[in-house]
């Protein structure tokens, strides 16, 4: 920009500000219109223009600015002398300058909310100047009172807080000043109907008054009218009760107690009207002076009536006498229970409900002891007869039913009895289930059922029903698995599978994403639950299958359900528990055949694959080992016997078979070791004595052996080995008697044992004999 343009602006925005300084705003603002016309004819370069241009429609802006000030300061001295009209038409002047004129919208928008911010300040200060007067000068409280509230409606448009709070607590400070004032009226109102007698029109004057005061805008700092309110009315009620009571006294003197019960019951309705205080409580401590003792008196005669009944011979054991002293007792408890609250109300009812309780406990015992006898009988419908009699004592007894700890005794009691008798139909149901009379045993277990509808509902019961449950359900699948009808059953499963695959399809469309999540999870569930049906099946096919040594097709089928379970949205443990449990069994079953076969390498895997399903599983290990054992391999067997024992120390067999293979290699040291410790968990294994006495047979020390293998034969006279062995080592110490005696019990209980022998026993007894016989004879020709 040349510098005489320039020169030439710059006294033309300098003539604006001094003009703006002086008030004279429009001049101010035609000036700085000047100096834009200028710099758009003589300012050329774009870039300069839009510069200056800017800078002097921000000078524009400033000087509507300084001329909204000039007014604000205008106005704020009208409000100053209370000329709140005039000065709100300034503020709205400034307002329409700001609308109007200011262009940047920052600053207006800034403009207007303080403009707006006076103006209200403005309305506040004229409704609580008005309220004041309606209320002081028209005396009338409750429009004051509406005036003020419109005022606190406005101090939510006020933006300063420090305002905002000033205003609130001038309104409420009036309001407050308000209501003592309508307070001081109603007091006085209420004290001058009070006065005059006029007692129920003066309530309701401090009933209305108390209610008013509660729901003002801050029931709160009117906590001590509220109170002396309360304190007022029941002044009032305590007047009329006094008077009722004083004239029912007056009635008993004169013998008149139904009148005098009549108006004392009045009084109390009276008092129930009181608001809780000290005085409500005397008032109705003052009522039951004078009205529980009628009641008492009326009591005596009746309980003495009661006790006469429980006097009576043998009273205890006659429930009509017992139900008869209970239902008068029961009288005597309805006059104690119309009593007023009070300590003695207490005492007396507890007195009445002892006794009532009383009279039933030893009737109830007697039957009790009657009917567990009967149960030790085996006589189950009697006792049942004996305990709901006991039970219709019980419901006698003064306790809510829930209370009632007799009652429950004799609830579990009668469940117990049904559920013994329960557990003979459910054995039963089994056996039937052996002997694969499914449809007897399903007749039989739907009994058992039923059965369980007489019983109550408590822990026991549903044990019971569940444990039914179970068993008709298991008994179900092996009666489809036995038919043949197991591939129906999967094909009708797969149906509802599919069907319920259609409705997940359907439910991943629903719009509503609370609604989609709900259904899918639903459907998902309905899934897992046909699975472990299926499942339940697999198992039993499975079973069904090892029962007669297919175990190829049985372990396919455990394979299936195994698969089946993964295939769930939630994999069920407990399934999964129940497909290893048959599994893992008929692995160990299968080993065990194999052993007896011979095959102890197949025993072997089989072994193992059981451990891999569960691998505690002490069995495995067992056989596993046994099998290493007949292979002669006992290094292998002593290590997974040990394995065994780290899952079961009291594995006596274990213990056992380690002994075994130490002797086998000649360790007898470490073979006594370890079968003294199956000992040691049972002095009475019979096997293991028999075992230590083979070790000092071999070792030669045959006393030892002759009192290992007499242990083993005491524990059991039958085993015919311990018997056999016994004699061999009565042979070696030349015990020939001894050894025949022994070897011919051997014989005796198991004459399969060692046939080439038996003879030869016959052979040596003879010459034995006849040398005996030649050795007396030779005696006798001494």
């Amino acid at each position: 920009m040349k510098p005489s343009i320039l020169k030439k602006l710059n006294l033309i925005i300098e003539d604006a500000n001094t003009l703006k300084d002086k008030n004279e705003f429009q001049k101010a603002i035609d000036k700085f219109e000047q100096a834009l016309n200028f710099i758009n004819i003589k300012v050329d370069e774009l870039s300069e223009k839009k510069t200056e241009i800017e800078n002097i429609k921000n000078a524009i802006n400033q000087t509507y600015s300084v001329e909204i000030n000039s007014i604000v300061q205008d106005s704020i001295r009208l409000t100053a002398l209370k000329e709140y009209e005039k000065a709100k038409t300034n503020f709205k002047k400034g307002i329409r300058i700001a609308k109007e004129k200011i262009t940047d919208k920052d600053l207006q928008e800034a403009e207007i909310n303080e403009l707006d911010e006076f103006i209200n300040e403005i309305e506040i200060e004229q409704l609580i100047i008005k309220g004041i007067k309606i209320r002081d000068e028209d005396k009338n409280l409750n429009d004051a009172i509406k005036v003020f509230e419109d005022g606190l409606v406005l101090t939510e448009k006020i933006r300063d807080p420090e305002g905002k709070k000033d205003h609130i607590s001038n309104i409420k400070k009036e309001i407050s000043k308000t209501n003592s004032s309508q307070f001081n009226q109603i007091l006085k109102q209420g004290t001058e109907l009070k006065e005059s007698g006029q007692f129920q029109e003066a309530i309701k004057v401090f009933e209305k008054a108390k209610s008013y005061f509660e729901q003002s805008l801050s029931p709160d700092a009117m906590k001590t009218e509220i109170l002396n309110i309360i304190n007022m009315s029941n002044e009032i009620y305590s007047i009329q009760i006094k008077s009722i009571v004083e004239k029912g006294k007056d009635l008993i003197g004169k013998g008149l107690n139904e009148e005098a019960i009549s108006e004392l019951r009045n009084s109390l309705i009276i008092a129930e009207k009181m608001y809780d205080s000290d005085l409500k409580k005397l008032e109705i401590s003052l009522i039951a002076e004078s009205l529980n003792p009628i009641y008492i008196e009326r009591i005596k005669p009746i309980l003495e009536e009661g006790n006469e009944v429980t006097q009576r011979d043998n009273f205890s054991e006659s429930v009509t006498a017992i139900k008869e002293a209970v239902a008068i007792y029961n009288r005597a408890y309805t006059i104690a229970d119309s009593m007023v609250d009070s300590e003695r109300k207490i005492l007396e009812n507890k007195k009445i409900s002892d006794l009532i309780n009383q009279a039933c406990l030893p009737g109830i015992s007697i039957i009790k002891d009657k009917s567990i006898q009967l149960i030790g009988n085996q006589k189950y419908e009697e006792a049942i007869n004996e305990i709901y009699v006991a039970l219709s004592v019980a419901r006698e007894m003064a306790y809510p039913e829930d209370e009632n700890i007799i009652l429950a005794d004799l609830k579990n009691l009668m469940n117990k009895v049904y559920s013994t008798q329960n557990k003979e139909v459910i054995n039963h149901g089994k056996e039937l289930v052996n002997q694969n009379e499914y449809e007897k045993a399903l007749e039989v277990f739907i009994e058992a059922l039923n059965n369980t509808n007489k019983m109550y509902l408590t822990e026991e019961m549903e044990k019971d029903v569940n444990l039914i449950k179970s068993l008709i359900y298991d008994t179900e699948v092996k009666q489809l698995v036995g038919k043949g009808k197991l591939d129906e059953q999967q094909k009708e499963k797969e149906k509802e599978i599919e069907k319920l695959q259609k409705r997940l399809e359907y439910a991943q469309s629903i719009e509503d994403p609370k609604r989609r999540v709900e259904e899918m999870n639903n459907i998902k569930n309905l899934i897992d639950e046909v699975h472990s049906d299926e499942i339940k099946f697999l198992i039993e096919q499975g079973n069904q299958l090892a029962e007669k040594e297919a175990f190829g097709e049985a372990f396919s089928f455990y394979e299936r359900a195994l698969k089946v379970n993964e295939m769930m949205e939630e994999p069920d443990v407990k399934n999964k528990d129940l497909v290893k449990e048959s599994y893992k069994r008929e692995l160990i079953n299968k080993a065990g055949l194999e052993i007896k076969n011979k095959n102890y390498d197949t025993a072997i895997e089989n072994g193992k694959k059981a451990i891999e399903l569960d691998k505690k599983f002490v069995d495995a290990y067992y056989h596993i080992g046994l099998a290493y054992n007949y292979k002669k391999k006992y290094d292998a067997a002593i290590e997974s016997f040990q394995k065994a024992l780290d899952y079961n120390k009291n594995h006596i067999e274990s213990w056992n078979l380690i002994g075994l293979a130490y002797m086998a290699k000649n360790e007898f040291d470490n073979a006594l070791t370890f079968l003294n410790k199956a000992l040691k968990i049972d002095p009475n294994f019979s096997t293991g004595w028999f075992n230590i006495g083979n070790i000092y047979k071999l070792t030669n020390e045959f006393d030892k052996a002759i009192e290992s293998y007499g242990k083993a034969t005491k524990l059991d006279p039958d085993f015919a080995k311990a018997w056999f062995f016994m004699g061999c080592t009565n042979f070696d110490k030349k015990d020939y008697h001894r050894a025949i005696d022994h070897l011919e019990k051997a014989i005796k209980i198991d004459p399969n044992l060692a046939q080439d022998v038996n003879p030869l026993i016959k052979e040596l007894k003879i010459i034995l004999d006849k040398l005996n016989e030649s050795l007396s004879m030779a005696f006798i020709n001494r």
